[in-house]
């Protein structure tokens, strides 16, 4: 953790070179090396990739971001930012707060908006930008907004700082419907015993009966815990051993948005940083059956 500029001379810089043995070379393949981050390490062999792979670097997407951002009069120079690498540094998150985006939906707990950017340049992952929302209480969750439109999951084809401060702008702009959709989830009351059939049908269609399971646990007790297994029941109610208490679970909820941390806390368990958004772009799409039945609750 630290300033980005701080961060910078830790990210690797790679090159390219021709996959071979001797004098015999891959018509399809390239190699991939790590440069020497000090002057007494030596190249690290770190992917092949096809000879049309387009490789880019993690520090142009951070140079990128960071002057993105300033066009459209956000700087983050001071603000603390993660960077998270894989053993040889060919998978990279960068994360880091927007500064006086910070919302709070009704229950005293922020939630703080963060610019993401993932990159790799072995082929794992594609490179993406992306905005998602932090709750102030443990790091517990996050969260993106707005039945997750393709603009939430980009690969960016471009790092022209121009073209990325128009879609940072364009995500930017929809936070007062984020917002107002956060708070009306707040004010829109549940019983946690009506949600049965959302976590079977919804929630486990999704996500697979164990996370379904663990759905419900945290919304009526406020743990999460392992799974047993035991047939021929449905998921809510698969027993759970419960072990880990849950930061700002609420349990029994008694409003959506709480019915919304529990998802993002389930999300947040992947093993895998590009698992964690995958699970976390759902999160609207899993809200939106209870959000409509609460309209028409309203409604009537």
């Amino acid at each position: 953790t630290g300033q980005v500029a701080e961060l910078f001379p830790h990210v690797p810089v790679f090159s390219r070179h021709p996959f071979r043995v001797g004098g015999e070379e891959n018509r399809f393949k390239d190699e991939i090396r790590r440069e020497p981050l000090k002057i007494t390490d030596e190249p690290m062999p770190v992917a092949t990739v096809s000879k049309t792979y387009s490789l880019i670097q993690h520090r142009d997407i951070l140079a990128s971001v960071f002057r993105a951002l300033k066009m459209i009069h956000i700087d983050i120079s001071g603000v603390e930012s993660s960077l998270l690498l894989s053993g040889y540094g060919e998978r990279m998150h960068w994360s880091c707060a927007i500064p006086n985006m910070d919302f709070d939906p009704g229950d005293g707990h922020a939630l703080v908006l963060r610019i993401n950017s993932l990159n790799s340049v072995d082929t794992s992952t594609v490179l993406e930008i992306t905005f998602s929302w932090y709750r102030l209480i443990c790091s517990n969750g996050m969260m993106f907004g707005l039945k997750d439109s393709q603009l939430r999951r980009r690969h960016i084809q471009s790092l022209d700082p121009e073209d990325i401060a128009g879609y940072l702008k364009e995500q930017l702009d929809q936070l007062p419907k984020e917002k107002s959709l956060y708070a009306t989830w707040f004010n829109t009351t549940v019983e946690p015993p009506g949600l049965g059939g959302w976590i079977d049908e919804e929630v486990a269609k999704k996500w697979g009966p164990h996370a379904a399971a663990r759905v419900w646990n945290i919304i009526n007790a406020g743990f999460d815990g392992e799974v047993e297994q035991v047939r021929n029941l449905k998921p809510h109610q698969l027993p759970i051993t419960s072990r880990n208490a849950v930061p700002g679970a609420c349990a029994p909820v008694r409003n959506l948005f709480h019915v919304s941390q529990a998802l993002s806390w389930i999300a947040g368990t992947r093993n895998t940083i590009p698992e964690r958004l995958e699970y976390v772009k759902t999160i609207p799409q899993l809200m939106e059956p209870l959000t409509k039945v609460g309209e028409t609750a309203r409604g009537q």
